[in-house]
């Protein structure tokens, strides 16, 4: 609350309604995430202890899919824990750039209801890919800058203050060249790296669908096991979209923030 109080003091009291809104806003998001985070992670585990019985693992399983559609050329391999640890959005994935299904550890080789759920939904962004589908051509193409959305905005401003005060000699008493061209700049990132990053939610969506009929299709799965596998895949959609939610709310806390700032300087 002391930090709240301090970005809304002597800014304008629209600006600072606006700042103490999306504060609340962002909050009650933070809560509902969490909650959502944790009803995702008991059913991840529950469904991580229920074996489908047939000895087949996560990566067979993948491998197998796979080859029936004839995408001989993609890999199924174990995931780097560094992604993890630097990058939480990067877990369990199909990389385009690499050709390869990355699974960790505790998914790859196991045969649970929660491992061939993500090994099996990732095959259906392989199939969204091969079929040179535009939602998910546009998402391969930005997956990197979506990884980072909405982190670079303050960032790439900040260059432009940078170099702004560097010319003025440190001091700045109103929005210069570089940084009005460096905010802009920040500004198209953003809006494509958002729009890359809202694409996550119909392509895992159509993931999943792609991945039940094909498991049916080819009776990958024992058939008592498909409305696990298909609750999982819903799952991870509203995983996703409450990514997406937060994302936004931090982008509009970062432009307040940014407001209320140069707002002082006047």
């Amino acid at each position: 609350m002391n930090m709240l109080g301090e970005i809304i003091e002597g800014v304008s009291d629209p600006l600072a309604i606006a700042i103490v809104a999306a504060a609340g806003l962002a909050l009650i998001a933070g809560i509902w995430g969490a909650w959502l985070q944790f009803s995702i992670f008991f059913r991840y585990q529950a469904n991580n202890r229920k074996h489908i019985g047939n000895g087949k693992t996560a990566k067979v399983v993948a491998e197998e899919m796979l080859a029936k559609l004839g995408y001989t050329d993609i890999k199924v391999e174990r995931a780097s824990y560094f992604w993890l640890i630097f990058f939480s959005k990067w877990g369990n994935r199909y990389s385009p750039r690499r050709k390869k299904i990355l699974l960790y550890g505790n998914i790859l080789n196991k045969d649970t209801v929660t491992a061939i759920a993500l090994a099996t939904q990732k095959v259906g962004l392989v199939m969204q890919h091969k079929n040179d589908e535009p939602k998910m051509r546009f998402r391969a193409r930005w997956e990197l800058w979506t990884r980072m959305a909405p982190n670079l905005f303050l960032p790439i401003s900040a260059i432009g203050v940078a170099i702004d005060l560097v010319i003025s000699g440190g001091e700045l008493e109103s929005l210069g060249i570089f940084t009005l061209v460096f905010v802009a700049i920040a500004i198209v990132w953003t809006i494509i790296a958002f729009y890359a990053l809202y694409l996550i939610i119909p392509t895992e969506r159509r993931a999943g669908e792609l991945a039940l009929e094909t498991v049916k299709k080819h009776n990958i799965i024992p058939e008592q096991y498909i409305p696990n596998v298909e609750a999982m895949y819903k799952t991870y959609v509203r995983k996703y979209i409450a990514d997406f939610v937060l994302a936004i709310l931090e982008l509009i806390m970062d432009l307040l923030y940014v407001a209320a700032k140069f707002s002082k300087q006047k």
